[in-house]
């Protein structure tokens, strides 16, 4: 009996078998990843080692020549690229398509372990990067309306990093923009030398002033509580109070106590700033938002919304802005595909 007869004679059979066809493709749609870029692996690592202070030419020959020669023995090198500037060191290593990147950024990691006794003490130790077109970020928000840049960082910070990397599939939320705190502790050279203060003494003293230690335990009952001293600073005035030297014959009379105010100006201001975000031409604080690996972008980003709708209702004076968005060009390019298919259908059918 021929397949045509077989199906007409068996109708319902036919029937069920193609409902369950339609039925799994419907699951797969369902739980089918959408992401704007493939799951690509670029056979290509970068070596980026920081040496603070050094001019180009040191790090040249201190830092990246040391780093070339350990790597370019990795199996399947195909080639080495370098650029050494002012206190950085970027090498680029390629390898050829095909290689197992997880076993290559091994054998990287395997080389550079023995360069401790190699590149210098000052030297931060070598850091791996491996390139991933679905590294970048998946959304830009902008928070703006306040002219406080330092106190909207710290808001950004402190609620909406916390908020927005609770929720499933977000992996990382970093803050750029804003004003970032630094206490200047400026010491006077002629007033140090006058009271014999050395400046390895006020930095010694400032370490020590400003740390926290455990402090034991208690036992009560059945229960231990467990202790802590805390030494750190709270207020710039408490600085300002830290004992540099004691029992020094100078100005102050023998046996004085030598604060850090007597021989330094304590400013509380900002760190110099390498970047700044703005949107619409006015400064922002901004938060770039990356997504875990198998997270669907689409969804994460209906979440993100939602939980940002949240906090505009909570912060009603603060300005929240999506600047920039994968989902928009993925539900466009998935719009585009589905009428397609639904033209492609009925045209089949006519």
């Amino acid at each position: 009996m021929s397949l045509p007869r077989r199906s007409i004679g068996r109708p319902v059979a036919v029937a069920m078998f193609f409902v369950a066809v339609a039925f799994l493709g419907l699951i797969s749609f369902a739980r089918l990843p959408i992401d704007l870029l493939p799951d690509v692996s670029y056979p290509k690592l970068i070596i980026y080692t920081e040496y603070t202070g050094v001019g180009p030419a040191e790090v040249e020959r201190f830092v990246t020549e040391p780093v070339e020669q350990q790597v370019a023995r990795v199996p399947g090198v195909q080639a080495v690229e370098s650029v050494s500037r002012e206190g950085v060191s970027l090498v680029t290593v390629r390898f050829v398509w095909g290689t197992d990147m997880d076993f290559a950024v091994l054998n990287v990691r395997e080389r550079l372990q023995t360069l401790d006794n190699v590149i210098p003490q000052q030297a931060d130790p070598p850091i791996v990067l491996r390139t991933d077109p679905r590294s970048e970020p998946i959304m830009a928000v902008s928070l703006a309306g306040r002219s406080d840049l330092r106190a909207l960082k710290e808001l950004g910070e402190s609620v909406f990093r916390r908020r927005l990397e609770q929720i499933d599939g977000v992996a990382q939320v970093a803050v750029t923009g804003g004003l970032e705190r630094e206490i200047h502790v400026e010491v006077d050279p002629r007033r140090a030398e006058a009271y014999g203060v050395t400046i390895g003494e006020i930095a010694s003293a400032l370490e020590a002033a400003n740390y926290s230690l455990p402090g034991g335990s208690v036992r009560r009952g059945r229960f231990s509580y467990h202790l802590r001293t805390l030494g750190e600073f709270e207020t710039v005035a408490q600085i300002g109070d830290v004992v540099v030297a004691r029992g020094v014959a100078g100005e102050a009379g023998q046996g004085s106590v030598i604060t850090l105010r007597d021989v330094a100006a304590i400013r509380d201001t900002f760190e110099d700033r390498e970047s700044m975000a703005t949107y619409n031409g006015a400064e922002a604080v901004g938060l770039l938002l990356f997504k875990e690996s198998e997270a669907n972008t689409v969804r994460v980003s209906e979440e993100v919304e939602r939980v940002l709708e949240q906090l505009r209702q909570e912060y009603e004076g603060l300005h929240v802005d999506v600047a920039m968005s994968q989902a928009g060009f993925i539900a466009d390019a998935i719009s585009n595909v589905v009428q397609a298919l639904v033209l492609g259908g009925i045209l089949a059918f006519l």
